[in-house]
């Protein structure tokens, strides 16, 4: 494979992948979507042009029958003043037959104006089954682009929070919270252990003192309480003899 072979591949490889880039599913829809409302707004104007032509060439037919139908009625009436001795045969003929050529002219053009409409009126028809088709085209579009446009977001929306859990590292946070679960505790055991060995390390006489101080605290407690009820229980005694 030539150098250049291989730098058209590349340039082809980036082109493509620039345009899968630029190609946003949801702006896409929309341009779609625009794209096809303008066809449609096209179509209509086309179609009303056509419309209004077909209309002027039937207007310009009826026209042509109604001054076709003059011409007629002239000629007859010229044919009827030649038989009733009223005019020149030689000057009635030559005005009749000039009424009659203007009356052939007149069919002519009206039959002309008649093929051309039909041809436009043909032509709406048609118009009218490509705009139908265009309309629906659109109401679809507009559907599917929702759908499209729903589903990019929840793409993009999934996309980032997947991205997002990828990177954070769970099993290392689990086995850091499990080494200071671990910490915790070995450090309460040490605590545990310095207390046993603080209460192992008193001598006899200082062992003694914790003991005789920490009872003669709760006797003394006892102690006062029982003072407090022996000196409340005369007055007690003395208010009710008084009250007899």
């Amino acid at each position: 494979m030539s150098i250049f072979d291989r730098l058209f591949r590349i340039g082809k490889a980036e082109a493509n992948a620039a345009v899968d880039k630029l190609e946003d599913p949801s702006k896409m829809a929309d341009q779609i979507l625009r794209e096809l409302r303008a066809n449609y707004q096209q179509a209509i104007q086309g179609e009303a042009e056509i419309k209004a032509l077909s209309l002027s060439h039937r207007a310009s037919e009826l026209q042509a029958r109604n001054k076709a139908d003059e011409w007629e009625k002239k000629t007859n009436e010229l044919l009827d003043r030649i038989d009733s001795k009223q005019l020149d045969p030689t000057q009635g003929n030559d005005l009749a037959a000039k009424a009659a050529r203007a009356h052939a002219d007149a069919l002519k053009d009206a039959e002309q104006y008649k093929a051309m409409a039909e041809k436009e009126e043909s032509a709406v028809n048609v118009m009218d089954l490509k705009i139908k088709q265009i309309k629906d085209q659109i109401a679809e579009t507009e559907n599917r682009a929702k759908m499209i446009q729903s589903r990019a977001k929840t793409a993009e929306v999934s996309e980032k929070i997947n991205k997002t859990l990828s990177n954070v590292d769970t099993d290392g946070l689990m086995q850091t919270l499990n080494r200071m679960d671990e910490r915790a505790s070995a450090q309460e055991f040490r605590a545990a252990a310095y207390a046993q060995i603080e209460d192992s390390t008193l001598s006899t006489e200082q062992e003694i003192n914790k003991v005789l101080s920490s009872g003669s605290s709760a006797l003394d407690a006892i102690k006062a309480k029982r003072l407090q009820q022996s000196q409340s229980s005369p007055r007690l005694l003395n208010e009710g003899n008084d009250s007899k």
